[in-house]
């Protein structure tokens, strides 16, 4: 007989994982986006480049990463115990497929 309280416990811990994991991947993309509009604030004039890198490749760099992040998050964030699509919030307290328990 399968340990339902054993299961629920690996289901929450693995919803942790997930979330902390979707937390940071999308911090790393905000922080260069921050930093970008730093640095153009603090550059007079129009702006060609930004460290010497032109400005359209770090738009492409930065679309790219997007692109990136949103195929992360299609297979990051599903529910630990029937891997069905979460939605876009954070604070899941049961998979509204399964029914599962998050945290």
């Amino acid at each position: 007989m399968p340990d339902p309280i054993g299961r629920g416990i690996q289901i929450k811990r693995e919803f942790a994982t997930r979330r902390a994991r979707q937390t940071w991947i999308t911090a790393a993309y905000a922080l260069p986006i921050v930093a970008l509009a730093i640095l153009k604030r603090n550059q007079p004039g129009p702006v060609e480049a930004l460290m010497s890198v032109p400005i359209r490749t770090w738009l492409i760099g930065c679309l790219a990463y997007f692109a990136l992040l949103v195929v992360f998050s299609f297979h990051n964030w599903r529910c630990p115990a029937c891997e069905g699509p979460l939605s876009r919030t954070f604070n899941h307290g049961v998979c509204r497929r399964c029914g599962a328990e998050l945290q």
